[in-house]
């Protein structure tokens, strides 16, 4: 029935127009917050957010760069990310969940981004610290 219905409304999932369906990106990225101790922290709980809006919030700072940096920001070193981590970080803390910083709470907290890519027919990773609140 599924299926049925996909081929009515034009969708053809596994083969899709959609460019989220319809192919895989050699690399990717995510983003999380770590502790002061180096501790991953749940962002629901640590700063009322998920994980998916603080991965766009980094990457709304990684696009802003593109005009000051040159290529992909898989290229960049971390010192050219940390820009775009602490614009993620200075937004949690400003912005979007301020109480959860109030009485130095959270002071040291930590953006980690985490490169992932196909090499040479496998999966691997890259965990880097990009940016920490002061």
């Amino acid at each position: 029935m599924a299926m049925a219905l996909g081929w009515v409304a034009g969708e053809f999932y596994p083969l899709s127009s959609f460019p989220m369906y319809s192919k895989f990106v050699p690399r990717t990225y995510v983003a999380y917050l770590e502790s002061p101790e180096g501790k991953p922290l749940p962002t629901v709980d640590t700063v009322n957010m998920f994980s998916s809006e603080l991965k766009k919030i980094y990457g709304d700072g990684l696009a802003e760069l593109k005009s000051k940096q040159k290529g992909s920001h898989f290229d960049w070193t971390p010192e050219q990310r940390r820009e775009a981590g602490e614009y993620a970080l200075r937004y949690l803390k400003e912005t979007h969940s301020p109480k959860s910083f109030d009485g130095g709470g959270l002071k040291g907290l930590k953006l980690v981004d985490i490169r992932i890519f196909l090499k040479d027919g496998k999966i691997t990773h890259e965990e880097t610290e990009i940016a920490t609140l002061p």
